[in-house]
Order: C-alpha cells, then structure tokens, then sequence
C-alpha cells in the first residue's frame, strides 16, 4: 500500500464529509492541476493533522514529565501551552483547505504571463506551415512555459478520452480556466474554424492584442510597485522612528511609564522588522510579472560567500554584546583603527561592525548579479538585433543555415561569442535541437531562450521562412520593448528609499543628540548605551530596506544588494554624524 491508500482508507470518512462541505475544492484542484479527488486530497490532510496532534502530544508529555525542558524553551506557560497547541492541528487543516485555492491561483498567474507568448508561438509555427492545433500540440514539449505545457496535456487528455474532436476538447479545456485572454485564445480560434475564417490572421490579431494588454499591464504595475514601496516607506520608516522615540523616552523618563524594554525593542528592531520585510518581499513578487525560468547562479554565489560573512559579523559585533566571543587581534585592531580614523563617539563600534558585516555579506551577491544579468541582458539585446538581420538576410534567398553563418562575423555584443558556436556546430552537421540545448546551459534569461527557442522550431517545422523569421523578428521587437518600458516605469521608485533611508537616519541622530544632551536638564541617560542600542539596528534596517527595494523595481532580490551596499553606507554616514556634526552649540562625541 502507498501513501495514498494509507490515507484513504483511514480518513476517508474525513475526505469524504470536508470535500462535501466545501463544493469549489473540485474546481481548485483542476484548476491547479493537481490530479487527485478531493475526497482523496482531505484525506491527505485529515492525515497530516493526525500526525500533527500526535507529535504535540508526545512533546507535551515530556513537556510535563520534565524528560525534555519544553516549557523553558517557549515563551508561554505550561497552562496556556495546551489551548495554544490544540489549534495547531486546526491550522493545518485550514492551510490544507487553502492551499488548492492558493495553487490555482499561483498557477493562473504564471499562466497570465505565458498566454501571450504561447499565442506568439502558434502563431509563429502557423506562419511556418502547421496548423495551430498542430502548434498547440508541439508547444506541450516546449518546458519554457511549463504551465501551458499541462493545459496542452489538459487538452490532449480530453480528446483521448472522451473521443471529441480537437476543436471541441480545446473550447472544453477553456471553459476550465479562468482566465480572458486564454479563452479569447482558444474559443475565438475554435470559432474561426467553424466558421471557415483566417485562423492565421486571428492568431496575429490576438497576440498584438495580448502584447498591448501587457503593456498596459505594465503601465499599472509602476503604480502597484509604487503604492507597495510607499506602504514599506511608512511602516518600515516612520514605524521604526516612532519605536526608537518611544524607546528613549522611556529611559530618560522611566517615572511616566509607557516605555518598552531592550528585550522588546531587541526583538522588534531584529526579527520582527526583518520578517515584515520579508512579507514585503513576497507581496511584490506577487505583484511582478515574473517569467518561468530563473537565474539561480546569483543566489548560489551569495550562499557560498555567505559564511565569511557571518564569521566576520561574529568577530566584529557579538563580542561587543557579550564578552564571552572572543574577538579575533586582528578584528579589533581594525575595529578600532576604523573607529580612530572616523572619529567615532564611544559605543559605535557595534553599528560600525555590523555595517561593515552586511555591506562584505551583500558585496558578492552585488557583484554576481552584475555579472550575470548584466551580460544575459546584453546578450538578449544581441539576439533582438541578430533576429532582425536574419530577416532581412533571408530575404535575399540563403538559407537560414547560410544566413546564420554570414552573420556569425558580425558584432552583436554578448551574442557573438554564441552566435560564432552555433554557426560551427551548424558547419558540423549538429541538430539544431542539440545546439539549443548546449546553449540553454549557458543562459538563463527566459527571454532569451524563447527568442532562440522560437527560431530553431521555425527552422525546423517551416525552413524558416521570410514570413515566419519576420514575424519572430517583430515578436522579440515587442518583448523587449516591454521589458524596456518596464524598466523606466519602475526605476524612479529607486529614489524612495534613499530618502527614507536619510530620513531615518538624521532623525535617530537628532534624537540621539537631543537626548544625550539633556544633562543639563537633570535627565541622565548612557549615552554609550544609547549609541549601541540605536545605531546597531539602524544598518539592518537600512540593509534590508535595500532587498526590498531591489526586488519592488527589478523583480529580482539579487538586484538589491546594491542598494543595501548603499544604503548602509547612508547608516554609516548617521554614525559618523552622531560623533562629528555640531548641533545646537553642544557637540556630541
């Protein structure tokens, strides 16, 4: 017996009544593709909620028999641990009554974005000689648009087993997704057939009509994006602002009562703010148009760096916490060198070491990403202008094998060096499905992909006609288009956080000044205390807001390293104003 049969056959009964209970789940799970009965997925979950409850109960057991220390560890009591537990298996039923709806919403979303460039490839195949369900069916082997890949499976499935024909399975399979532009898409060439009008003449007209959405699209995502980044400006500014006044007014006053503790500023300044960042993050990826294929490279690169990173924040900040690490001669002495040439006030040192921590833990990732997407943009940017002179190449009557090669010589950027191996494997007699693999290795930008992708299937089906290598030509035109207009839309968000970030920063060092000041107002308070207190999270915050920011304007969290580089020197530049700059006749220091 699998998994699924364990379940079923134990939880059915729990299947059976939640499924009966919520009518949509059937829809959800298609939608989804997720190919399960919901009577067998609840079973799934009534499973995983059994498994939940027993865990908690063997923990709680040894909880209250003192075999393991669980009380210690958590920050509730033994009495108010039982009810709080007890609505954990509840929560993962509702997460697992949510996730069909999440899914499906998830995958309408990424298939939002592929309709367009599917319509692009139907009707480019179609212009090559086949017809469009006979491009439907070569787009299901195309793993660029994996989620267009299952509804061509989708279609393929209904016409096997119901023994309808092409037409019928295809305006069948529409009416499961919701979505405009795909049934525009199928029901409208389904209609065209039936009718006996230009199905060829209809693929173009909808997928102009696709890309022209998009770009309106587009156009409302620059005030989406903005509206986001205002909304982090507010909360993760004028919100941090705000808990730093509370926070030292109540040191200076403690008699009015209404302060927050270290413990509670400590936890606020470094979990919950990252964390709520961190949502920030996921809403705009959300809210980007994200394409299916991913450069991960960066990300690994960043991981690799990433423990000399947190060995020099071990040695640059804990051990100004707590003197049980042990700082490393050679930190200190450049610590403190730092600090001398600086001129920084006594209790700095940790805000210092920690920018120094997260600018050398972001340095990698920035220079990845430049690295990598820089020379895929460029590369994208050679093919888009290679695809245009194919064209007009092709029309003098080469070949488009021929054409490729005398093209091979010319200057097409980050382009050239592919074009030149691709134009020798073809000498070499390679298949071209074999070239366009050994060139998807080296290339992670999707729409570069697609435009090579494209080419290649429109060599193969069509011999890459004037028609069909003109049309890919304008296609890719679009695409770019796109991708630029996106660009500009999105980059003044940039200005954004360098303003909260200066906002942020010569506030905390007018409190800071203001406050350390009040002596002679017979209010005493640390001020190296306050320093170390106030400034250390200051660089976080700063280092964040910089993530953030990279992913609201490019989509990528990669792009971000250079702001937070940037913006952490902005929390330095908050530092060396609390030791150095003269305010209201006292200086501080």
């Amino acid at each position: 017996m699998n998994i699924r049969d364990i379940c079923f056959a134990y939880f059915g009964w729990f299947g059976e009544k939640l499924s009966g209970l919520l009518k949509g789940t059937e829809h959800d799970l298609d939608a989804a593709y997720m190919k399960v009965h919901p009577d067998v997925y609840f079973s799934y979950v009534g499973f995983a909620a059994f498994l939940t409850t027993g865990a908690l109960v063997i923990l709680s057991i040894m909880g209250f028999t003192g075999i393991f220390p669980l009380f210690d560890l958590l920050p509730v009591s033994g009495v108010l641990y039982i009810p709080i537990m007890a609505l954990i298996p509840v929560m993962v039923i509702v997460i697992g009554v949510f996730i069909p709806k999440t899914a499906a919403s998830n995958r309408m979303a990424g298939l939002k974005i592929e309709i367009p460039y599917a319509s692009m490839y139907i009707s480019t195949m179609t212009s090559g000689g086949l017809s469009p369900f006979e491009s439907i069916l070569r787009l299901g082997k195309m793993d660029l648009l994996p989620n267009m890949q299952n509804e061509v499976s989708r279609i393929e499935t209904i016409v096997i087993s119901q023994g309808v024909d092409p037409i019928t399975a295809m305006e069948q399979a529409a009416k499961v997704v919701d979505i405009k532009e795909y049934k525009e898409l199928l029901l409208g060439y389904a209609s065209t057939v039936r009718t006996g009008g230009d199905t060829l003449h209809y693929l173009f007209n909808q997928t102009d009509s696709m890309f022209r959405s998009l770009g309106n699209r587009i156009k409302g995502l620059g005030e989406n994006m903005g509206m986001l980044m205002e909304a982090y400006t507010i909360i993760g500014i004028l919100g941090v602002l705000g808990l730093f006044l509370i926070y030292v007014v109540g040191l200076a006053m403690p008699s009015m009562g209404g302060g927050i503790s270290p413990d509670q500023f400590f936890m606020f300044s470094f979990i919950i703010m990252p964390s709520l960042s961190g949502v920030f993050i996921y809403f705009g990826d959300t809210a980007q148009i994200s394409y299916p294929v991913s450069n991960w490279k960066v990300y690994k690169i960043w991981a690799a760096f990433l423990p000399i990173g947190l060995i020099v924040g071990s040695q640059l900040v804990l051990p100004i916490f707590n003197e049980t690490f042990l700082m490393s001669p050679i930190f200190s002495n450049l610590l403190n060198a730092l600090v001398n040439w600086l001129k920084l006030a006594e209790g700095t040192e940790a805000s210092l070491g920690l920018a120094i921590t997260l600018i050398i833990i972001a340095i990698p990732g920035f220079i990845a990403d430049s690295y990598f997407i820089g020379r895929e943009g460029k590369t994208l940017d050679g093919i888009n202008a290679f695809l245009r002179d194919l064209v007009e190449t092709r029309k003098s009557g080469l070949s488009p094998e021929r054409c490729i090669h005398a093209l091979s010589d010319r200057d097409y950027g980050q382009f050239s060096k592919h074009l030149k191996k691709i134009s020798m494997k073809l000498n070499w007699g390679i298949p071209l499905r074999k070239i366009y693999e050994e060139f998807r290795e080296d290339m992670r930008n999707w729409l570069a992909l697609i435009n090579i992708y494209l080419l290649i299937d429109t060599i193969e089906v069509g011999g890459g006609t004037e028609e069909s290598l003109e049309t890919l030509a304008s296609f890719a035109e679009s695409t770019k288009s796109l991708e630029d207009e996106k660009s500009a839309i999105l980059m003044p968000l940039t200005i954004v956080p360098f303003i909260g970030a200066a906002l942020l920063t010569g506030t905390t060092v007018m409190f800071l000044q203001f406050f350390t000041g009040m002596g002679s107002l017979g209010v005493s308070i640390a001020s190296v205390s306050l320093y170390k207190v106030l400034l250390t999270p200051l660089a976080l915050h700063s280092w964040v807001l910089g993530l953030v920011t990279g992913k609201i304007v490019s989509g990528r969290v990669s792009a971000g390293f250079k702001f937070a580089i940037l913006l952490t020197l902005v929390s330095v530049l908050g530092v060396w104003g609390v030791s150095n700059i003269n305010m209201g006749g006292n200086t501080f220091g």
